[in-house]
């Protein structure tokens, strides 16, 4: 074919290779009851705090959270654990955390023991508030600081539980206020319940309306998750038997 000046034009055919971009999913391990616990706190603190006016506890009673009395109470009950006497304890090279259709996940192998209790095979997993916080750091966005609504989320460690906190904007009055989700263990010792809310100290109840049945339902999915992990590790399968919290670390008993 040739142009109007009487230059030949030849057809060039140019092939695009369109790549689709990846989605990645963010890693979930034992820590996935913190990642759960950070949506309670963004659940919780986003939605109660905007309510904050210059008036912050009557805005919390219109909102239907009642005072419960001191956060502090709610742990002072509580006895510290006695350690885990695991027997025979080593580290092993590898230790991978299943959580059926949600994936599997390698733990630091500083964080993880097998060895046996009473006879019977069995392994720990324990965290410090400090490891908790890089996991958190490392596998969710949630302590990231790039969330405009909440920053500096904190784990504060308790005798069978623990506080969850955050500042939460708002931008109503321009300024945050730091919200704590309160938890502790069951009966059971292999699963939390929420108590409420820590606002300066004060331990509030969760409303009755849509907003508490959302927390309730994030913690009831982040306990399925626990109630679903096992452990590979040093050759063995090993299930959730046990949670011990002290004011210093959260161990996860798997036989």
């Amino acid at each position: 074919m040739y142009n109007a000046k009487g230059y030949k034009m030849e057809w060039i055919e140019v092939h695009l290779r369109v790549q689709r971009p990846i989605r990645r999913k963010i890693p979930v391990g034992l820590c996935g009851c913190l990642s759960a616990v950070m949506v309670v706190v963004v659940v919780v603190g986003i939605t109660a705090v905007v309510l904050f006016l210059n008036a912050p506890k009557i805005a919390v009673l219109l909102a239907g959270l009642k005072p419960q009395g001191s956060t502090s109470q709610v742990f002072a009950a509580q006895p510290t654990p006695p350690p885990v006497q695991l027997e025979d304890p080593i580290s092993p090279p590898q230790a991978v955390v299943n959580l059926g259709s949600s994936g599997t996940q390698e733990l630091p192998a500083n964080n993880v023991q097998t060895g046996t209790i009473n006879g019977s095979a069995a392994a720990t997993v324990t965290f410090s508030e400090n490891d908790l916080m890089n996991l958190c750091h490392q596998r969710t966005t949630f302590c990231s600081d790039t969330n405009p609504q909440y920053k500096n989320v904190q784990v504060d460690l308790q005798p069978g539980g623990g506080v969850i906190y955050a500042d939460v904007n708002v931008p109503q009055i321009g300024t945050t206020q730091r919200i704590g989700v309160v938890l502790q263990l069951d009966a059971s010792h292999r699963q939390f319940e929420v108590m409420g809310v820590d606002i300066g100290g004060t331990l509030y109840g969760l409303p009755a309306g849509e907003l508490g049945q959302r927390v309730l339902d994030v913690a009831t999915k982040a306990n399925e998750l626990l109630q679903a992990a096992s452990l590979q590790a040093s050759g063995g399968v090993y299930n959730l038997s046990d949670i011990r919290i002290d004011s210093n670390n959260i161990t996860f008993v798997m036989q």
